[in-house]
């Protein structure tokens, strides 16, 4: 399971050999974060994905398709309404034995296809909240600011930049937090991100290291995508608004994302 599903790399057939030393004490296993290690291994899988050189992704993909399918209905399988599931189910079961939506033999139109339907999304596309409501109150520690970690992986985390997920408007975040060392070159095996361990100690400090959210943002009143006044600008700023690029119109680009995401 650790090395099939959920801190996958592009080996197929073998596993980290880091994994292996959290199983020295077995009786210690329920004690560890595995939902922060896993989201931490994707994070930095995703972050090698980005490169310009890469040629496929690792990490906890059942995870990362799981998370599109419910937030993007969209993208969910063709005519397929996921059944509730129980207390003691996995919540990523509702899409076992799904097949991908719009499925298309060849790999170029498959991916010319997604890329069009990703430019294509408003933020009423989305599905902002669909675990909660307010999922902090179900699980506090989604608050928490910093870094999550696998073995000597860090990444850092910050639900400041996804309030809408928790029901809140949308507000400029705050600047990110820098690691100690930060080599993200076209080849993605020169890919590393350094933080120092110093910052793992946030972790057991949830009260000082969180979004404390009721004084940070206030909840959506008009609609779940809203944002504060000035968040637009910052977006457009601060962000890739398209997939697919036109060069000769960059200010066309940057308009027309302002448009999708005014509402």
């Amino acid at each position: 399971m650790l090395g099939s599903t959920l801190f996958v790399d592009k080996s197929r057939d073998r596993v980290r050999p880091v994994v292996n030393l959290f199983l020295d004490e077995l009786e210690e296993i329920d004690q560890y974060s595995w939902a922060s290690g896993t989201l931490a291994w994707l994070y930095r899988c995703l972050g090698q994905a980005s490169r310009a050189g890469a040629r496929g992704v690792a990490g906890c993909l059942t995870l990362l398709q799981c998370w599109i399918y419910e937030y993007f209905p969209g993208f969910r399988p063709s005519h397929f309404e996921p059944p509730v599931v129980g207390p003691d189910e996995a919540w990523a079961s509702r899409w076992i034995g799904q097949p991908a939506t719009g499925s298309v033999a060849d790999p170029s139109v498959r991916l010319a296809f997604y890329r069009r339907a990703l430019d294509s999304l408003t933020p009423a596309d989305v599905f902002w909240t669909p675990f909660h409501q307010r999922p902090h109150l179900e699980v506090r520690r989604s608050l928490y600011t910093g870094v999550i970690r696998f073995a000597d992986i860090g990444q850092f985390y910050d639900p400041a930049r996804c309030l809408r997920q928790f029901g809140y408007r949308q507000m400029v975040p705050p600047p990110p937090s820098r690691p100690q060392r930060a080599d993200r070159p076209e080849a993605p095996g020169g890919y590393v991100i350094r933080i120092p361990e110093s910052f793992d100690a946030a972790w057991d400090a949830l009260l000082s290291h969180m979004v404390h959210i009721d004084m940070y943002s206030q909840p959506w009143r008009t609609y779940p995508y809203e944002t504060t006044a000035d968040y637009l600008d910052w977006f457009v700023a601060h962000s890739h608004c398209r997939v697919l690029r036109d060069d000769g119109d960059a200010d066309r680009l940057v308009d027309s994302a302002a448009v999708r995401f005014d509402h």
